[in-house]
């Protein structure tokens, strides 16, 4: 009734490495037992993220990980999913607040290690984090597995849900200088324009000011910000808009185009 099968393992050659990776938490000690023994991985429903298809996990430690703590060391193949009852998933706890609820039962491949641990250089708090093979496998810290252009997608998509006419790829002219940056705005007096940067860099907006030497502002926004507190972000440009006159009126270029 609630099989879900339908992720499958890389078949070989470039593509391989492409591959979807989903970076998921392992909670308690009891959860790495599980993975490592039983070969399984437990996501509830209530909490999966919007696009749940990937052909590997990869595993990030907290607090209570012991020496792997703040660190994702290993990652295993995804071999299907199946949607299941907590009770089921946990028989000898029969009577927890959430036995009822669903969650998704992951199967997984043979555990397999990093080449290197990955380190949360800031402990952040880690959620979901999608990725591909081949920034897993290359990754030196965890900032470097947030996809630029996806975090640059989802914050013009939020955008533009606040009816703000965020443009992408925008060309910004200063002078003699001219540059192409990830998101703008026209706003009465000048641009706002916000460039998605890995790792992240939180330039204020005086020194975005002052560095670019014109009316507007130029944010600086972490793609890592952008995946783990995305309303924040785009706060962050309202406010910024906001101390830029507002947005331009339709046809408008700004003062400081």
């Amino acid at each position: 009734m609630w099989d879900v099968i339908e992720p499958t393992e890389g078949t070989g050659g470039p593509s391989l490495y492409d591959g979807r990776v989903l970076v998921a938490v392992v909670p308690t000690a009891r959860d790495w037992e599980r993975i490592q023994h039983e070969g399984w991985y437990r996501i509830p429903l209530a909490r999966a993220p919007q696009r749940l298809g990937a052909e590997y996990l990869a595993f990030y430690h907290t607090k209570d990980g012991g020496e792997l703590r703040w660190t994702i060391s290993h990652y295993a193949a995804v071999r299907g999913f199946r949607l299941v009852r907590r009770r089921e998933l946990v028989p000898d706890e029969p009577d927890h607040p959430r036995a009822d609820d669903l969650y998704y039962r992951v199967e997984l491949g043979a555990l397999e290690p990093l080449p290197r641990p990955i380190p949360s250089l800031k402990l952040r708090r880690v959620t979901f984090i999608a990725t591909t093979l081949r920034r897993l496998l290359s990754a030196h810290e965890i900032n470097d597995l947030w996809e630029r252009e996806a975090a640059r997608d989802r914050l013009w998509r939020a955008l533009q849900a606040r009816e703000v006419p965020a443009e992408r790829d925008y060309v910004v002219e200063d002078g003699a200088s001219r540059r192409i940056v990830d998101l703008a705005v026209r706003c009465r007096r000048g641009i706002v324009a916000v460039d998605c940067e890995v790792p992240a860099e939180g330039a204020t907006l005086r020194e975005a000011r002052t560095a670019w030497g014109r009316d507007g502002v130029l944010l600086r926004l972490g793609v890592g910000d952008i995946s783990a507190a995305l309303e924040a972000c785009v706060e962050q440009v309202l406010a910024a808009i906001a101390a830029c006159g507002g947005v331009a009126a339709s046809g408008a270029n700004g003062d400081g185009a």
